[in-house]
């Protein structure tokens, strides 16, 4: 993964002006001056909610809201999507902070960064206290945050199940630094434990990434039970579910079928946007960069912009 920048035409046609418009209102001192770098303009991602409120427009966005991408069934692309999603959003000027959930650390991996880079992960702030902020880390770029997982997240279930008020401890720990952000998105393993349990408990929003199969099919219906137990014993419900299909085939006959049993049963959680099958998105996984600076132009980058249209339908920017 690589820091964005922007050229004068790529920021004034995000901020939706023209940028002889731009140039005049630097000029003006109306906005101001980018840096430059060899006589070239240059503007950064985290500049954009400052053009925004210059320029009269709305926020990114009007509240705060806590993510968390989660399939009990493993295969189904979940970190990939999770991963271009939050870098998508960072790059469009978004505070975000990444929260790996999954000791196997693909997340961190997706993102370029080596999981042995960094001594604390989750582990530190559930069980020996440690304060969030200690365990959050920088990416290259200025407004897109993480906390890493590794190996050493793995004892965290064992370690957990001793303590009071044990489903509900992450949650209290965000807290603290849930208002930086304008969103926090976690990416949860496949399976349910009381570290997924404490992303749910911790989060407003759920995506479940689903193949257009019929196992897939079944493994909602699980989840589903398994939500209902959670909003009972809990007294919790989330403000939103949103079901996606991810590697989708429109050639393949088993892939229709699916997804018109999902449009039957499921209609009122299932996003309108598909991730297609893409190969271009796990060669960008494999390598740790995002799909936006891998193949910006290919249909996987342009499927995850739908994605946040459909999520975020009045961002006051053009992309």
């Amino acid at each position: 993964m690589e820091e964005t920048q922007y050229t004068a035409k790529e920021i004034a046609s995000l901020l939706g002006i023209s940028k002889s418009v731009l140039l005049k209102m630097e000029a003006e001192r109306t906005l101001p001056e980018p840096c430059m770098e060899g006589g070239i303009r240059i503007y950064m991602p985290h500049d954009i909610p400052n053009y925004l409120k210059i320029l009269g427009k709305p926020p990114l966005t009007e509240t705060k809201r806590r993510q968390i991408f989660l399939n009990f069934k493993g295969g189904t692309g979940k970190t990939s999507v999770s991963a271009f999603y939050a870098f998508r959003l960072a790059q469009l000027g978004m505070k975000v902070l990444l929260i790996d959930l999954d000791p196997q650390g693909h997340l961190t991996q997706c993102l370029g960064i080596n999981d042995g880079c960094f001594e604390a992960t989750l582990y530190s702030v559930l069980i020996e206290r440690t304060d969030i902020r200690d365990v959050i880390i920088d990416t290259k770029m200025k407004n897109l945050k993480l906390i890493p997982a590794n190996l050493d997240l793995s004892p965290v279930e064992l370690a957990l199940t001793s303590m009071n008020a044990r489903e509900l401890r992450l949650r209290k720990s965000l807290m603290s630094v849930q208002d930086d952000y304008d969103i926090i998105i976690m990416d949860a393993s496949p399976s349910i434990g009381l570290l997924n349990l404490n992303g749910i408990l911790a989060s407003n929003e759920l995506f479940v990434p689903v193949l257009a199969d019929f196992l897939s099919y079944h493994g909602l219906k699980i989840l589903f039970e398994t939500l209902s137990t959670i909003e009972e014993d809990f007294d919790f419900i989330l403000d939103n579910i949103y079901i996606f299909l991810n590697h989708y085939n429109a050639s393949h006959n088993i892939c229709q079928r699916a997804r018109e049993a999902l449009e039957e049963h499921y209609k009122g959680y299932l996003m309108k946007t598909i991730i297609r099958q893409d190969t271009k998105m796990a060669e960008a996984a494999s390598m740790g960069m995002p799909i936006h600076q891998y193949a910006p132009n290919n249909r996987g980058a342009i499927d995850i912009n739908s994605f946040i249209k459909e999520i975020f339908p009045n961002l006051p920017i053009a992309f």
